[in-house]
């Protein structure tokens, strides 16, 4: 009996899932599969030939080593050891987002800002509606001080609301900050 294991993602967030594939051969089918990792992880259908890694959030990379153990169902009982390794990242700290001026005058502009920021990661700050991009990303600087991400001149009177996408620069692994935040415009 023999077992190929294979993911379609060797690497991914920690706000990500990915599967798992286990393919018995030889031996008398069918095959019975037990999977287990190092660390313990979550692996929805430990028992599947094509269960889901569902990792924990825990703020530091992890590489999870996976194996497989594929039994056979022959009377006397053979069976056979897969292994592979998923490397999970972490995400941005999700933080909470503030303003400077939640009301301003038409043709005015104001600040978003996040306090403690990170760094090695940017902040983009969106219109919540449909997450366009507005201006370009600040950079994080690991300091308590809040760095601001300007809203632009604000032109259309009521309310706008922004959010901010937080991206790791070294892994590309994103989140978006905690809370949403208006800016009324008189």
């Amino acid at each position: 009996i023999a077992v190929a294991v294979t993911t379609p993602d060797n690497l991914i967030c920690e706000d990500e899932t990915t599967g798992l594939t286990a393919i018995g051969s030889g031996g008398t089918g069918p095959y019975t599969y037990l999977w287990s990792s190092v660390p313990a992880s979550n692996v929805s259908g430990s028992t599947s030939d094509t269960p889901t890694f569902i990792p924990a959030v825990t703020g530091v990379q992890v590489v999870y080593a996976f194996t497989v153990v594929a039994t056979d169902n022959f009377g006397v009982v053979c069976t056979a050891t897969g292994n592979v390794n998923i490397t999970v990242d972490p995400i941005p700290t999700v933080l909470p987002v503030t303003i400077v001026d939640a009301n301003i005058c038409n043709g005015s502009s104001t600040n978003v800002q996040i306090a403690n920021s990170e760094a090695g990661v940017n902040y983009q700050l969106r219109n919540n509606v449909g997450n366009v991009s507005i201006g370009s990303p600040v950079a994080g600087t690991g300091l308590a001080a809040a760095i601001d991400l300007p809203t632009g001149v604000l032109t259309t009177s009521g309310l706008t609301t922004f959010n901010v996408l937080a991206i790791n620069t070294t892994t590309g692994c994103d989140t978006q900050m905690s809370n949403t935040i208006g800016v009324t415009v008189n």
